[in-house]
């Protein structure tokens, strides 16, 4: 399926009174992971990934020990679930914690890393991890050597045991990092934190690459905090803003991100070496960004709403959101973990000692858990009509046998959707206009279009043109799939 999103390039022409929405998940009320041994009594976080590996979740996470010195924990542990809801932490003796190897610990020694299987490896390579990396974060608990601190990949056949590809980082920067495999392309794609000075301040930007068989492409600028991040964060009385980062989903499509707008509140940081001052305290909040192409602009939904605020999110987490890696799909949903806390970026109350506060907090699940956002597969941004309008779209390229007009679409009660095929001329075809066409009512993730109740689509030359018309009278459309025989 087709996300909808403004630019599409298979969206020919709308009509006027069509407007682009944004569907909000569904936000389970409790954590599904949060402290519960040594080795994350003091937090767990979703800088890492979940997957569905041989009919069983596993989720790599960020532990926050319950020794706990106040700096960035490289702890990578891997927890496995039935259902995605509730998780059992295996016993890997590979890593020691708190005086003893009994934990879910695995040997990858990232910060914020990210895990995808990679399709082209070999066996012993199956597993393929990004993250953040410092020589002096390792210690003697892990048995490798980095030289200096950046970006980092590792390769594993069982996502426990990793090998570092190499001592010298892929990339110099940090230390928030997310990647994703991205099928369509064949790649993994990564994006990476890099601090700039933007209009006076140091801010949180972030470069995106790409990585395949062991070749690494140049980082580029993508998402840079402009001057309407500024206002938005104003807005919700806050002082200025920058990315704190974010989740990525390629699909067939578009790619969609994440966005973690981290929204500062003064007094603002300063950085003695740069002599910069920068944000350092305040919310972050999650917003969705879209590329109607692969390495083209970052685009935000018009008027930049917050897809997810904290301040709506249960109690354990209005404080601040960060994504997972990346979603994936369950059954007719779409699932993103996150995690959150109750204290803000860098703020955890007047006179409060954060260290403390985060001790303190190991006999109620730690101060950073685990939760679940979702929502109906395909639905992100759609075009809702409330009186009747019409979309335009053109043919995609084919990739099965017979052609087909899907949609992802609802309509409120008393609405309707139909469709109907036009030539080149914008006649409609004999037999595929919106006379000959099953109405469409209800709620659709994949709602075929049929014509005197056959889905067929007419058989046409290489030169000719057909084009979709989608007529929605009270209903939005988030989806579509359009394309002609092959």
């Amino acid at each position: 399926m087709q996300l909808i999103c403004e630019g599409h390039p298979q969206i020919s022409s709308l009509s006027e009174g069509l407007l682009v929405v944004l569907n909000h998940p569904t936000v389970l009320d409790q954590p599904v992971l949060q402290g519960g041994s040594d080795a994350d009594a003091s937090g767990a976080s979703i800088y890492g990934s979940v997957m569905r590996d041989g009919g069983v979740f596993r989720m790599w996470y960020q532990a926050w020990p319950r020794d706990w010195d106040g700096t960035d924990t490289v702890a990578v542990g891997c927890v496995e679930s039935d259902d995605g809801l509730s998780w059992r932490r295996p016993n890997y003796g590979l890593i020691e914690c708190c005086g003893a190897r009994k934990n879910q610990l695995t040997d990858l020694p990232f910060h914020c890393p990210s895990v995808m299987i990679d399709p082209d490896a070999e066996p012993s390579a199956r597993y393929r991890a990004f993250g953040y990396a410092d020589p002096g974060k390792l210690g003697n608990k892990y048995a490798y050597k980095v030289n200096e601190s950046g970006y980092y990949t590792a390769h594993s056949a069982d996502g426990l045991h990793w090998v570092l590809d190499s001592p010298e980082p892929l990339w110099p920067y940090a230390d928030v990092i997310t990647s994703v495999w991205d099928s369509p392309s064949g790649c993994a794609r990564i994006a990476m934190k890099k601090t700039h000075r933007i209009r006076g301040l140091g801010r949180r930007a972030f470069l995106t690459a790409t990585w395949s068989q062991g070749v690494a492409s140049e980082p580029v600028s993508a998402l840079i905090p402009d001057e309407y991040d500024d206002i938005m964060a104003q807005q919700r009385g806050f002082n200025s803003a920058d990315y704190y980062g974010v989740g990525l989903m390629p699909t067939a499509g578009p790619t969609i991100g994440f966005l973690w707008n981290f929204r500062h509140q003064l007094p603002l940081g300063y950085y003695q070496p740069e002599t910069m001052r920068h944000g350092d305290i305040g919310r972050v909040d999650l917003s969705i960004v879209y590329q109607t192409e692969r390495g083209g602009r970052w685009r935000p939904v018009p008027g930049r709403p917050d897809w997810l605020s904290a301040n709506d999110a249960p109690d354990w987490a209005r404080g601040a959101l960060y994504t997972a890696a990346y979603p994936l799909d369950v059954g007719d949903e779409t699932w993103l973990y996150f995690c959150g806390t109750r204290d803000r970026h860098g703020w955890c109350g007047h006179g409060i000692d954060h260290t403390a506060m985060t001790q303190a907090a190991t006999t109620e699940g730690g101060s950073i858990k685990i939760g679940l956002a979702r929502w109906p597969r395909n639905r992100i941004m759609g075009y809702e009509s409330t009186l009747v309008d019409v979309i335009s779209l053109l043919p995609g390229q084919p990739t099965q046998p017979g052609g087909r007009l899907a949609l992802n679409v609802v309509t409120c009660p008393g609405g309707t959707v139909r469709a109907r095929l036009l030539d080149a001329n914008g006649k409609a075809l004999s037999g595929y206009g919106f006379e000959d066409c099953q109405v469409i009512t209800g709620d659709h993730l994949e709602a075929m279009v049929r014509w005197r109740g056959k889905p067929n689509l007419p058989g046409v030359t290489p030169r000719q043109s057909i084009m979709a018309q989608i007529e929605l009278s009270r209903a939005t459309l988030y989806a579509f799939d359009f394309q002609l025989a092959k």
